[in-house]
């Protein structure tokens, strides 16, 4: 769960989930937020993919096409030292802005069992 800001009050703070593995450094996963952006579905869907290198997260945020998004955002921020929390800027072209992204154990629900709370990293 997280959240991301523009620059300048340009545009809403505009909260999001985010599902993602990490494998040995390698990071894969997807991101759902509302679509602030135009009016042809109430969310839009991407696909993160990126690397973690100790506290170190760089990641892309790449939009499905299927709605009013069809574009890559750069995403790099540092691991808490706890690793629940990845904090950091994202740009694109000429704009960029912070976010925030925390774990949470919310896929509970979805797979019918008990849910953990493992921390990036480990």
């Amino acid at each position: 769960m997280g959240s991301f800001s523009y620059p300048a009050n340009l545009g809403p703070t505009t909260p999001f989930l985010a599902r993602i593995e990490d494998h040995d450094g390698r990071l894969a996963g997807d991101i759902v937020e509302p679509n602030t952006i135009g009016a042809s579905s109430g969310q839009l869907q991407s696909f993160l993919s990126g690397s973690r290198q100790g506290s170190a997260i760089d990641f892309v945020k790449a939009y499905d096409g299927a709605s009013d998004a069809a574009h890559a955002v750069d995403y790099v921020g540092r691991l808490s030292g706890d690793g629940m929390a990845i904090t950091g800027v994202w740009s694109l072209a000429d704009l960029d802005g912070p976010f925030e992204m925390y774990r949470e154990a919310v896929w509970e629900e979805a797979t019918g069992s008990e849910a953990s709370v493992v921390p990036l990293g480990a």
